[in-house]
């Protein structure tokens, strides 16, 4: 996959993860950690190690100008912990949402960068 269609994908995770979060308080649930949890974090796992590979060789070879690889642990950190979060009622909400408009702010500003400087590698 593209850097450009996995950092889409994981803007709209970001959206989801507040719509989840949102209906879980809401409907006052706890997820099954086996069922709901577990396998999702894993799911975006994967897909966040594929982006780390492509985007820290993207910034290498292509040196956007607001973008580093300090961003980049810092997302990868908080999305981690987020998705996680996302399930649970006891989160603080406002620390939470804080970490996900973080993330958005910085995969929106990756995706700018890729459509200014391309995404491929040669």
């Amino acid at each position: 996959m593209s850097l450009l269609t996995l950092s889409q994908q994981l803007l709209k995770e970001c959206d989801e993860c507040i719509i989840r979060f949102e209906t879980y308080r809401a409907e006052d649930q706890d997820p099954d950690f086996f069922q709901d949890v577990k396998p999702h974090a894993y799911a975006l796992d994967e897909i966040l190690l594929e982006w780390e590979k492509l985007v820290r060789t993207w910034i290498q070879v292509k040196r956007p100008k607001y973008v580093h690889p300090s961003q980049i642990e810092s997302l990868l950190e908080s999305m981690k912990q987020f998705i996680v979060q996302s399930y649970y009622k006891a989160t603080s909400k406002k620390r939470f949402l804080k970490s996900v408009h973080s993330s958005k702010y910085t995969l929106e500003t990756i995706i700018q960068a890729i459509k200014e400087v391309g995404d491929e590698f040669a």
